[in-house]
C-alpha cells in the first residue's frame, strides 16, 4: 500500500434540468433501488444538457491511497461545501478504473456510483434528512493514475427535487 500527500483542485458547475432521472413505475417494482444499475429510459439528453456555468473552484489536501487492486483519493470536507465534518473518498479498481465510486462517511452519509451511460441510485443521509439519489454518468474520465485527473460529468436528482447536470473535474498534485 502506498500513501501520499497530496494538493486536490476541484472544479465544479450545476446546471438545472427540465427531466427526471426516475422512473416512478419501476420503483415501485424494485424493492432494493439502491442496488439498481439500469440504462436510463430513453429521451433526447443532448437536448437537456445546456451551456455550463463557469465552474467554482475548491483546493484541499488529500492523500491518494494505492493498493494492488484499488486506488482511493481521501480528503475531508470543510464548511465551504456544506459537509463540514464529513470525508470524501473517490475510487475505483485497478482493473475497471471506468467505475467510480465516492463514499462519504461523517456528518453527511452517502455512496454514489459513476458509470458511463448507466442509472444508480443511492441513499444521501444528513442530520436534516435521509433522501433518495439518483445519479447518471454522461462521461468518465479517469486519468487519475497516469495524468492526475479524474473528469465526471453526471446527471443527479434527489427525488421529487429538480435534476441537476453536474461537472466535476479533479486534479491532483503531489503536495510539496
Amino acid at each position: 500500500m502506498t500513501k501520499r500527500n497530496v494538493m486536490i483542485r476541484m472544479l465544479t458547475s450545476r446546471l438545472e434540468l427540465g427531466a427526471s432521472l426516475f422512473d416512478d413505475a419501476e420503483d415501485e417494482e424494485c424493492e432494493a433501488c439502491e442496488e439498481c444499475e439500469e440504462e436510463l429510459p430513453n429521451f433526447d439528453l443532448a437536448a437537456m444538457l445546456g451551456e455550463m456555468p463557469e465552474p467554482d473552484e475548491m483546493l484541499t489536501e488529500g492523500r491518494l491511497v494505492t493498493t494492488e487492486t484499488r486506488v482511493e483519493l481521501i480528503w475531508e470536507e470543510s464548511e465551504l461545501t456544506g459537509m463540514a465534518g464529513s470525508i470524501t473518498a473517490v475510487g475505483f479498481h485497478r482493473n475497471n478504473p471506468a467505475l467510480i465510486s465516492m463514499m462519504r462517511t461523517g456528518t453527511v452519509r452517502t455512496a454514489m456510483t459513476f458509470e458511463e451511460g448507466k442509472r444508480h441510485y443511492c441513499l444521501y443521509n444528513t442530520p436534516y434528512s435521509d433522501f433518495e439519489v439518483c445519479v447518471r454518468a454522461v462521461r468518465v474520465e479517469n486519468r487519475l493514475l497516469s495524468d492526475g485527473v479524474l473528469n465526471l460529468d453526471y446527471l443527479v436528482e434527489i427525488h421529487g427535487a429538480q435534476a441537476e447536470h453536474c461537472r466535476m473535474n479533479i486534479t491532483v498534485k503531489n503536495r510539496e
